[in-house]
């Protein structure tokens, strides 16, 4: 148990020991393990509702899935087509994508059905993103390209279900970021090729390009969009301050300039970058077998976790309240995925139920409220006060006409 307002969600290739944790950042204590789900690939650590964790098997074609208060995963067995590239989850946890090769599925969890499978690149996706209110995501793979789609149009497999894509870069995608808005969200992503680049997501407008002296890894932002934090493949992490305003839309960084702005403590690449809530804590993880926890003002190290492997998934996250409560009984979240994509007939007939979420005490004390209001004592006292009030108008409105008809018959005179 902790008093913690965010821990950290942690995983490597080995998964020795467990598939992931979630650690304190304060004291570098494991909190809780997560066993018997093989290692997570990158990019597929998720958690659900603050009430199960998903993750993507490395070395097989699995999702596993774990009640957020238990050790051991679930019982029923989540097959997938093949290894799962990326994975990512809406954020009402009703959809899932899942990409293997250069193709991806959506699958509804609440269903398992298999609503549809995309196959729009020409190399491995390796990346894939929801917008905050899950209306669009968007997917990066080695083509070097991002495709930015409406999960609507998607699910319902119309034709214009791609918005646009970005054909921006010269080497593979390495990860994309998007921030928070919706579709008025700014969306960033670097590549290979030395660039991090910044969009628009609603038009995909270019607003600024930056090319660092080497090839970038992964990226991270804060909440309030201030900083811009860029990880390489050498194991530096650079800071970028949006707020200072460029004088063109492309901007190349020399080594000596960077310097002044660098976490320097990995030794190999950069695979994983997390920011927390208050903008003051840094977590980034890498090749190099560890986690490192930051202080991002003055870029010293506030904790180091040691791992067994390569970093794939490392994250900050909300402490769930039902993480520690052993006695709560989490039944099992989501029914087998489908292999078969459900035709348009079968996509109609779909049924979902939807579980009755209790409302807090405040909420519901508003609620009581207004069910008092409108009891039929009430109602009758409040139409007596809206005819009155309405008489009350009517003579008003009556002296009113008075008046403005004797003002013009006195100034016709």
């Amino acid at each position: 148990m902790t008093d913690c307002i965010e821990i950290a969600l942690t995983s490597d290739t080995s998964a020795q020991h467990w598939s992931c944790c979630a650690w304190d950042v304060r004291t570098g204590t494991q909190l809780m393990t997560y066993r018997n789900g093989g290692p997570p690939g990158p990019n597929t650590l998720h958690t659900v509702n603050n009430q199960a964790i998903v993750s993507g098997n490395l070395t097989k074609p699995l999702l596993t899935v774990w009640p957020i208060n238990r050790q051991e995963p679930t019982n029923v067995k989540y097959m997938l087509p093949a290894i799962p590239g990326a994975v990512a989850v809406s954020p009402d946890g009703n959809y899932c994508l899942v990409a293997h090769g250069h193709s991806f599925n959506i699958y509804n969890l609440l269903t398992g059905a298999n609503m549809a499978s995309v196959a729009q690149h020409y190399g491995k996706i390796n990346v894939l993103r929801f917008t905050d209110d899950g209306s669009h995501f968007a997917s990066a793979a080695q083509d070097c390209r991002i495709v930015v789609w409406n999960l609507a149009r998607t699910v319902q497999q119309k034709d214009n279900r791609m918005l646009y894509e970005l054909a921006d870069f010269t080497l593979p995608v390495a990860d994309v970021l998007i921030g928070k808005g919706g579709m008025k969200a700014m969306l960033a992503a670097v590549s290979l090729d030395r660039s991090c680049k910044l969009y628009e997501l609603a038009t995909g407008r270019l607003l600024l390009n930056v090319v660092f002296p080497v090839a970038l890894a992964v990226l991270t932002m804060n909440s309030l969009e201030t900083e811009l934090f860029v990880g390489d493949k050498k194991g530096h992490i650079y800071v970028c301050h949006l707020q200072s305003v460029p004088r063109s839309k492309e901007i190349h960084l020399q080594q000596d300039l960077l310097e002044r702005s660098v976490f320097k403590g990995h030794t190999k690449a950069i695979t994983c970058l997390s920011v927390s809530m208050d903008c003051e804590t840094l977590l980034s993880g890498g090749e190099d077998e560890t986690v490192i926890v930051w202080h991002v003002k003055t870029r010293q190290q506030l904790k180091l976790l040691p791992h067994k492997a390569p970093i794939t998934n490392a994250f900050f996250l909300v402490t769930p309240r039902a993480m520690f409560d052993q006695s709560v009984e989490l039944p099992v979240p989501f029914p087998p995925l489908q292999k078969v994509v459900i035709t348009r007939q079968e996509r109609e007939k779909i049924s979902i139920e939807m579980p009755v979420r209790k409302l807090p005490l405040r909420e519901r004390s508003d609620l009581l409220g207004m069910s008092f209001a409108l009891c039929d004592s009430d109602k009758d006292s409040k139409m007596q006060e809206l005819k009155q009030e309405i008489e009350k108008l009517k003579a008003i409105n009556q002296q009113l006409y008075q008046q403005s008809i004797y003002d013009i018959t006195n100034e016709a005179q």
